[in-house]
């Protein structure tokens, strides 16, 4: 059951770092949650910080159990592994904050388990959580690291992200779960959580950060903490990048338009996102042309502005995280 979300607002008085709980949500991916962890281990951590790690399984039949206990005998990391048996991104990712409570956290890092953290990057977070005024909440990039050999038309595809252009300090008005650092009065005091809304959909982390910059956690970029986000074949793949740049599409509008009341302005996106897609179906095959990439990223942005439509029409979540994709 979700919880009420307290109206009071934050009171801008930062929390020291001094306990640090690093945060993972895996749902059978052994084989990508070994290398997540072995990432953690090189982590740079200042002296005066502790740290402990949540790893919190969505899978009933515990499948990383083993891969969390091999760890376990290599790290000096405390390691918290628990098993949340409602299926779905939002109950893991509660289940996390939990134990994160529970244990008695000053601050947390989540993070997914097909990602590699830079061995810098919990400090970076720290340094522009202690050092820029703005930031109470600090998200970073995600940065796709192909692990599998891979063409050229699929590494460089629109669909997978790469540096952005961004600048640290950029105030944002959400972000996602892939790279943040927060205090855990986030979550103990002012009583947020994931929505169910979004329980397979995805999309309930940028719910979440939106909700939180409303009450006054300001979000800042921090380009500098970096995380590095696997793509194995599973993803390297068309129909999966294809599915991806319609989800993108889907779930950006959706949260963006959900609370929209002017069907006049509504209109007029779904106008202009009409148009896009005519002006790209007309030069998609001359685009083969140019070869394989352009031919694919064309393809992409039709199928992302079809999501984009979509989402005002359906209004309603999607199951796109209902299959687990890599190993």
């Amino acid at each position: 059951m979700e919880s009420a979300i307290e109206e009071k607002k934050y009171n801008n008085i930062k929390t020291p770092v001094e306990f640090v709980c690093l945060a993972c949500c895996t749902c059978k991916r052994p084989k990508m949650l070994k290398e997540t962890l072995k990432s953690i281990n090189d982590l740079i951590v200042p002296d005066d910080i502790r740290i402990e790690a949540v790893i919190i399984d969505n899978d009933n039949e515990a499948s990383a159990k083993s891969t969390v206990e091999e760890f376990k005998s290599i790290t000096n990391i405390p390691i918290h592994y628990k098993i949340e048996k409602e299926r779905g991104i939002s109950n893991a990712r509660n289940r996390a904050l939990e134990e994160v409570i529970k244990l008695g956290a000053s601050h947390i890092l989540f993070f997914d388990d097909d990602e590699i953290l830079d061995k810098n990057c919990l400090t970076e977070h720290i340094k522009l959580y202690e050092n820029n005024p703005n930031a109470i909440i600090s998200s970073g990039p995600t940065i796709n690291k192909f692990i599998d050999k891979l063409p050229s038309y699929i590494t460089k595809h629109m669909a997978f992200k790469q540096r952005t252009t961004k600048k640290t300090g950029l105030i944002r008005e959400y972000c996602a779960c892939g790279n943040v650092f927060f205090p855990v009065s986030l979550i103990k005091d002012y009583n947020l959580r994931f929505s169910n809304e979004y329980v397979f959909m995805g999309g309930e982390d940028g719910d979440f950060f939106k909700k939180a910059s409303a009450l006054g956690f300001t979000i800042v970029w921090n380009n500098e903490a970096i995380i590095y986000e696997m793509v194995s074949k599973s993803r390297g793949n068309i129909n999966w990048i294809l599915k991806k740049c319609y989800y993108n599409g889907y779930a950006g509008n959706m949260l963006k338009f959900k609370n929209e009341k002017n069907k006049i302005k509504k209109y007029l996106f779904i106008l202009k996102q009409i148009i896009v897609i005519a002006i790209n179906s007309i030069i998609l095959i001359p685009a083969l042309f140019f070869g394989l990439t352009a031919f694919f990223n064309i393809l992409g942005t039709i199928t992302r502005t079809k999501g984009k439509i979509d989402a005002i029409i359906e209004t309603k979540p999607i199951d796109f995280y209902r299959n687990i994709y890599g190993e």
